[in-house]
């Protein structure tokens, strides 16, 4: 009998009906539970957004930037745009300023009439019509051949209205070249990514060497 009554469930608690109770579950034999007063979660509170003491900015109205301020933020976005302006680099523009004096030069030496045909360049004349453009001629090499004696103008023999530069060869021998040509090799070779779309913008297809 003393045996048995030490296994006796001990008489059970009265409490208080729960009307939400916390459960801490400590091991499946024992249930702790503990009451707390509805009222004190009735609500959430917003301590996030209040900024005043009784409560009464919760909701504010938005606050509308002075005409100050619209000004100095105007004035950073205009500054901003220049900066990219000035940072952006127009390459057709580019082009033109690296080509146009060149076509005016040929020019200038193929109908400005200093030249009769036949004539020898000048030394400055021909060391520019040398390295800045028969240089850039894509069949160069096989033009100048065993070497340049000097350069000249005349007439294309094929086409002969039009006046066109002339390599005079060691040897004696009489190449034109198509300035034209040259001016198109030296856009590839110094504007690669813009070469294709501008020689179909501003080049007329040409038959000449």
């Amino acid at each position: 009998m003393a045996m048995a009554s030490l296994y006796k469930p001990p008489p059970s608690l009265s409490l208080p009906a729960l009307s939400n109770p916390i459960s801490l579950i400590s091991s499946p034999a024992v249930v702790l539970s503990f009451p707390f007063n509805r009222t004190a979660f009735a609500s959430p509170r917003l301590f996030a957004i209040k900024t005043g003491s009784d409560g009464s900015d919760l909701l504010r109205k938005p606050v509308v930037p002075s005409e100050k301020d619209l000004v100095g933020i105007s004035e950073e976005v205009e500054d901003s745009e220049e900066e990219k302006e000035e940072g952006f680099v127009d390459w057709e523009d580019r082009i033109l300023e690296d080509t146009v004096p060149l076509v005016g030069f040929v020019r200038m030496i193929l109908h400005s009439g200093k030249y009769e045909s036949g004539d020898r360049l000048s030394p400055d004349h021909e060391r520019t019509i040398v390295d800045r453009l028969l240089a850039y001629h894509p069949d160069c090499d096989s033009k100048i051949g065993c070497g340049i004696d000097y350069i000249t103008v005349g007439y294309h023999p094929d086409f002969v209205e039009s006046r066109c530069l002339f390599i005079v060869r060691k040897d004696g021998q009489l190449v034109d070249f198509s300035y034209w040509k040259c001016i198109k090799g030296l856009i590839k070779k110094n504007y690669p990514l813009y070469a294709d779309s501008f020689i179909l913008r501003h080049f007329r297809r040409r038959r000449r060497s």
